[in-house]
C-alpha cells in the first residue's frame, strides 16, 4: 500500500490488529479476504497511518473537537 517502508510496516501493523480482532469471530478461510477489504477500504476513504504517537494531550483536544462536531450534526 505503500512505498515508503515505516508507512508500510504501519500498515501491516493495522492488518496484524484487524485480524486478531476478527479471529475469534471470522472463519479461518475468509480471515484474510476480510483483512483485506476493511484495509482496502481505509485506504479508500484516505486513511493514513500516523507516523508517530500523538501527545495524549493533542488526542483528548481532537476526541473533544470530534465529540462537539457529532453533537451539531444531531
Amino acid at each position: 500500500m505503500a512505498t515508503d517502508p515505516d508507512i508500510e510496516a504501519t500498515w501491516q501493523t493495522m492488518r496484524a490488529a484487524v485480524r486478531t480482532i476478527l479471529q475469534p469471530h471470522v472463519q479461518a478461510a475468509l480471515l484474510e479476504d476480510d483483512v483485506t477489504a476493511i484495509a482496502d477500504w481505509l485506504n479508500a476513504n484516505g486513511w493514513k497511518p500516523p507516523l508517530r504517537r500523538i501527545d495524549p494531550l493533542i488526542a483528548a483536544g481532537r476526541a473533544a473537537r470530534d465529540q462537539a462536531a457529532r453533537k451539531e450534526q444531531q
